[in-house]
């Protein structure tokens, strides 16, 4: 008789507190994806390398998510990935069911650097996670090009395709021209990563100033083995351990503090890795729910076993971490921030 209020007492207690109602959160959430169908949008085209890693993240998540949703990929094309982020933002539904992955998450994007076309405010989307910690490198192709070095690019200059205006691909150069005096002339109207490496081969073009390490790697390894390219210089805020350690960090071309800090702002998205991210205001738990059955999907032994077919070194990126990436970029120095801008302009 006399412990029956002790519990009685204890029971509330644990229900304000959230716990006794934890096991119904669970199967609510597994309730709504019960029969659902998860889609990750990817903007870029079938066959790059993040199309390759985002499909071997679908594959293989959904046994890891409540409910056990069909999850399925579909590709989205369009102004370096701004397309996919007006869909996301505008249109797709903010109920966790539909998602984006993109190459990398253009910092422009977040002050409106570009155009008008920006139909989002880029510091509202919800980050999930991601499969690799993104490396990419600047290359020439060497039958194209005398370039062989960064500082070759100082006097000669060298012809490199880009998806958009507002693509990666386009904007790293951009900025290297204006911040470095990198003679790079752009050449736009690709539509993916294949073709901007067909283009490299065709004579069209002579290098890309953005290039995916783990993409050149997972399909065109013969490039390096065969001096087909020669490797200029690496982007983000530190030096890849899987990049041969000769191989310059772009930030080290900075002459000036604040050269440097405009660098750093416009490379800090190479932390991101190939982001998977969502519209804004999924539902917290959803979200939550989302982020771990990434994490555990990137480490489960039957997603390691595909990623080692395809030649892809995971190496998970959380989402939290992503989170922090862009709120730091958004609270960037105006002064800046008004550098990057200027600098991110298409001008040839």
């Amino acid at each position: 008789m006399g412990s029956k209020p002790t519990a009685v007492f204890l029971s509330i207690a644990l229900i304000a507190s959230g716990v006794a109602t934890a096991p119904a959160g669970a199967e609510a959430i597994a309730d709504f994806y019960r029969g659902k169908t998860v889609t990750l949008h990817v903007g870029a085209g079938v066959g790059s390398g993040i199309d390759l890693a985002t499909r071997m993240v679908a594959r293989n998540l959904g046994r890891h998510l409540p409910g056990q949703p069909t999850v399925i990929v579909k590709n989205m094309i369009g102004g370096g990935g701004l397309q996919l982020f007006n869909y996301l933002y505008a249109i797709a539904p903010k109920d966790g069911t539909e998602f984006g992955a993109v190459v990398q998450f253009p910092f422009e994007f977040l002050f409106d650097a570009l155009n008008t076309k920006a139909n989002f405010d880029a510091g509202k989307f919800t980050w999930i996670g991601g499969p690799v910690d993104f490396a990419a490198v600047a290359v020439a192709w060497n039958a194209s090009t005398p370039v062989r070095k960064a500082d070759d690019l100082l006097t000669h200059e060298m012809i490199i395709a880009g998806s958009s205006a507002t693509s990666g691909s386009a904007t790293d150069a951009y900025v290297a021209r204006s911040i470095l005096g990198f003679k790079f002339k752009v050449v736009l109207g690709y539509p993916g990563g294949a073709e901007l490496d067909l283009a490299m081969i065709r004579g069209e073009t002579q290098g890309r100033a953005q290039l995916s390490w783990p993409a050149l790697k997972q399909r065109n390894p013969q490039w390096i083995a065969d001096n087909k390219v020669s490797i200029l210089y690496q982007m983000g805020l530190q030096k890849s351990a899987d990049i041969p350690a000769h191989i310059p960090l772009i930030l080290d071309f900075a002459k000036t503090p604040e050269d440097r800090a405009v660098l750093e702002l416009k490379f800090a998205t190479y932390a991101m890795g190939y982001p998977i991210f969502g519209p804004p205001r999924i539902p917290a738990p959803r979200l939550a729910v989302m982020r771990k059955a990434l994490i555990d999907t990137l480490n489960d032994p039957i997603t390691r076993a595909d990623a080692a077919k395809l030649r892809i070194d995971i190496d998970p990126v959380a989402g939290e971490t992503m989170e922090r990436i862009v709120n730091k970029a958004v609270a960037a120095p105006p002064a800046v921030v008004s550098r990057l801008i200027e600098a991110s302009k298409p001008t040839n």
